[in-house]
C-alpha cells in the first residue's frame, strides 16, 4: 500500500482463533454480516464490531454522543500548547538544569530523578485530561470544538515532554554509574501523536476548508474518524487500561497472539501480503501491535493489566472496503445510489443520468447540510451519520433524495 512501510516480526506464527461470545445475531453470518462481540478471555470490557471481509473495529462504548464537524483553526489549542511548552521548560530548569554543573554526582542524580518524576506525572496528566474531556463531551457538558482542542493540546504537549525526556537523558549520562531509559515513556507519548491527530493538526493549520471529521464519545471511550486520502479511525477504551493489575501476557508473542484473536481478518492467511511487528513496554504493561494488510494498516495497543485492546488506529483505503449495503432511488431523470461499508464506515454516493447512466455533477447534502460535490465519475465519499438520515443530490437539471438507514436491508427506492 502506498505510503506504508512493512516491518516483519520474524518467527511469529498465525494462531488459531478461539471461540468468541456472539450476540445480536440470528442464524449464521454471511459475508457481509456485522457482529458485535466480546472476546471470552482476551477482552474484559471493550467490544468490537466484527465485519467479514475487513478489519474488526474497536467500539467506544454504549450511549454514544455522535457529531459530524469540520475541524478548522486550532488557535486556542496552539496558545495552550505554547503555554505548556514554557511550563515544562521552566520546571526542568528549576528541577534539573539550574546549578547542575556545580552539583555533586549524588545531587545530580537527585536532580535527574526529580525531573524524570515530574515528566512522568505530565504523561499521566495527558491521559487524565483526555479522559475528562471525553466524558464531559459524552455527557453534553463540553463542545466538540473544546474536545478537539484537548486532543490537539495533548498532541503538542506529548512532543514537548518527549523532547524534555531526551534532554534529561543527556544530563543522566553526565552522572557516573547512572543511566536513564525513556523508551517506555516514548511508547505512551506516541499514542497522542497518531495519524489521526497528525492529520487534524495539519488541517488546523491549513488555509483551506475544514477537515471532515466524525466524533463519537461515550463514558468509556471515543472514536475519531476522518477522510483524507484514506479513512483514518482512532478509538480508545479507557476501561481497558489498568496498570495496577498483574500482567496478563507471558511475553510479546502472547500479546501478539491476542491481537490475532481480536483481529482475525487482519492476520488471516488468505491475504496476498501480510506483515506485522510488536513492541513491548514492560514498565507500562503496554503492547503495540502493528500489521499491514490488503486494505491498509492496523495499530493496536493492548493493555497488560486487562489483556484488552486499549487504543486502536486504523488507516484504510476506503475504496478497497467491501460494500455491505446498497440503496438506490430513481426520480426526476436521475439515479441516486449509496454504497455503505462495514461498521458505519465511509459511504459512496453516486449520481447518474437515469437514461444514459452517465455520471452527473451534483451537490450532495445530508440532513439538509451540504457535504460536497460529486467528482467526474459522479461519486462522493462521505462519513455517514449514525442511524437514519436524509440524503439529497441536486444537479443543474433536477434533484433527487432518499432516506438511508444503516439497519435496513439492501433496497431499491423510488
Amino acid at each position: 500500500m502506498k505510503g506504508v512501510m512493512a516491518v516483519v516480526l520474524a518467527g511469529l506464527l498465525v494462531l488459531s482463533v478461539p471461540a468468541m461470545a456472539v450476540s445480536a445475531v440470528d442464524g449464521e453470518p454471511n459475508e457481509t454480516d456485522e457482529i458485535v462481540f466480546e472476546a471470552d478471555e482476551a477482552d474484559q470490557g471493550a467490544t468490537f464490531v466484527e465485519a467479514n471481509g475487513t478489519s474488526n473495529r474497536l467500539d467506544p462504548g454504549e450511549e454514544q454522543r455522535s457529531e459530524r464537524v469540520e475541524h478548522g483553526s486550532g488557535l486556542g489549542a496552539s496558545l495552550m500548547a505554547a503555554d505548556d511548552e514554557l511550563r515544562v521548560d521552566a520546571e526542568q530548569e528549576t528541577l534539573v538544569r539550574s546549578g547542575f554543573d556545580n552539583a555533586s554526582d549524588e545531587e545530580r542524580e537527585e536532580r535527574v530523578r526529580a525531573g524524570y518524576d515530574r515528566l512522568q506525572e505530565r504523561i499521566d496528566e495527558l491521559e487524565d485530561r483526555e479522559r475528562t474531556a471525553v466524558q464531559a463531551h459524552a455527557a453534553d457538558e463540553q463542545s466538540t470544538t473544546e474536545l478537539l482542542q484537548t486532543f490537539s493540546r495533548n498532541y503538542h504537549e506529548s512532543a514537548t515532554v518527549e523532547r524534555a525526556l531526551d534532554d534529561l537523558v543527556g544530563y543522566a549520562n553526565e552522572v557516573p554509574g547512572y543511566s536513564l531509559s525513556t523508551r517506555d515513556d516514548a511508547r505512551k507519548l506516541e499514542m497522542h501523536r497518531s495519524d489521526t491527530r497528525s492529520q487534524l493538526e495539519t488541517a488546523s493549520r491549513s488555509d483551506g476548508g475544514g477537515q471532515p471529521l466524525a466524533v463519537r464519545t461515550a463514558e468509556t471511550g471515543y472514536t475519531l474518524s476522518l477522510l483524507d486520502g484514506n479513512y483514518v479511525r482512532e478509538t480508545t477504551r479507557f476501561d481497558s487500561r489498568n496498570t495496577t493489575q498483574p500482567n496478563q501476557f507471558d511475553d510479546i508473542t502472547d500479546a501478539h497472539g491476542t491481537a490475532q484473536e481480536l483481529y482475525p481478518w487482519v492476520f488471516g492467511a488468505d491475504h496476498e501480503s501480510h506483515s506485522s511487528d510488536a513492541v513491548e513496554s514492560r514498565t507500562g504493561q503496554l503492547y503495540r501491535i502493528q500489521a499491514i494488510h490488503d486494505q491498509g494498516q492496523l495499530t493496536t495497543y493492548l493493555d497488560g493489566g486487562t489483556g484488552a485492546a486499549y487504543r486502536e488506529v486504523q488507516t484504510l483505503d476506503y475504496r478497497q472496503l467491501p460494500t455491505i449495503n446498497n440503496s438506490q432511488w430513481n426520480d426526476d431523470g436521475l439515479v441516486l445510489s449509496i454504497n455503505e461499508t462495514a461498521a458505519n464506515g465511509p459511504a459512496e454516493v453516486v449520481v447518474t443520468d437515469a437514461e444514459t447512466d452517465e455520471p452527473e455533477p451534483a451537490t450532495v447534502s445530508v440532513d439538509g447540510e451540504e457535504i460536497g460535490e460529486t467528482g467526474s465519475d459522479g461519486s462522493l465519499w462521505l462519513l455517514p451519520p449514525d442511524g437514519e438520515y436524509d440524503l439529497r443530490a441536486e444537479t443543474d437539471d433536477g434533484s433527487i433524495e432518499g432516506t438511508v438507514s444503516s439497519s435496513d436491508a439492501p433496497s431499491d427506492g423510488e
